[in-house]
């Protein structure tokens, strides 16, 4: 099995029993790009794949590795066998069903503000010190991706708020597009997305992948937001899931390792740079 020389290269020397665990897992990517890229010419590109690449040494058996964008399903299948993720940001609702790594496999800019130029209403509204759930109050609408975990802090404001006019939910996890153009047809106020979904956005437009020229857009970040976002490797809450967690720590722990995931993650904070290192 190619698992075989990745654990060897990246794990070293282990009792047999701790290769064998290593080399049973079964990763599951959310198909949400540019965290997991499931389809088009960057399939199995995105910062999924980076963590993946770092963590063995080389890239995995095919086999090894499925995308679904339903992180329902997602989680329902991690009930089901020993399955691990490569990043996914911590939630105590998330603690209850799967183990999460200590150390985080990717550090990532949180959500900012995302709106058009044309919006004066709610430009005026916005200053250095502005704040999510003081726009909600006001009565500005916000559109967000169903599914998506903008952070603890920014998810409890949605939540309180969800039952309201003031929060739209789109469908899809590929959510900043759809949001987009609600904002372009003036459905919603503002969206909220971190600096490399944006990215990710303005490199489909730039490569002729994501259809009709891209909207003006302004961006600014809010008070609530964390300012950053930890992704945790996550495995399956049984024995077999926390003594993989335990390792996958160990390696997360070296020098090496942090370094090559950190500029794995700023890959992603660049257009530029994801032309250079990503896109061939």
């Amino acid at each position: 099995m190619v698992f075989c020389s990745c654990v060897a290269a990246v794990f070293g020397q282990r009792p047999a029993h701790a290769q064998d665990t290593l080399q049973e897992i079964h990763w599951l990517k959310a198909d949400v790009p540019p965290i997991g890229i499931g389809s088009g010419p960057l399939a199995g590109k995105g910062l999924h794949g980076g963590i993946l690449d770092i963590l063995f040494g080389a890239s995995l058996d095919p086999d090894m590795v499925k995308g679904h964008a339903n992180m329902a399903r997602l989680f329902a299948l991690m009930k089901t066998g020993n399955y691990c993720v490569p990043g996914l940001i911590r939630t105590a609702e998330r603690e209850e069903v799967v183990y999460f790594s200590e150390r985080p496999s990717a550090v990532l800019e949180s959500s900012h503000l995302v709106y058009s130029p044309d919006n004066r209403k709610l430009r005026e509204a916005i200053d250095d010190k502005v704040s999510l759930a003081q726009l909600l109050d006001a009565g500005f609408v916000v559109g967000i991706g169903a599914g998506i975990s903008y952070g603890e802090e920014t998810d409890r404001i949605i939540q309180r708020y969800s039952n309201s006019d003031s929060v739209v939910r789109h469908p899809t996890p590929n959510f900043l597009a759809p949001m987009l153009s609600m904002i372009e047809m003036k459905r919603v106020d503002f969206s909220l997305a971190p600096p490399w979904a944006l990215t990710w956005f303005l490199v489909n437009q730039k490569n002729g992948l994501g259809g009709d020229s891209a909207p003006m857009i302004v961006t600014h970040p809010f008070r609530e937001a964390s300012e950053k976002i930890n992704y945790h490797v996550v495995c399956t809450k049984n024995g077999w899931g926390k003594n993989a967690v335990a390792m996958i720590d160990e390696v997360l722990a070296r020098d090496d390792i942090r370094q090559a995931l950190a500029r794995n993650a700023q890959t992603w904070l660049s257009a530029t740079k994801v032309q250079e290192k990503v896109v061939k």
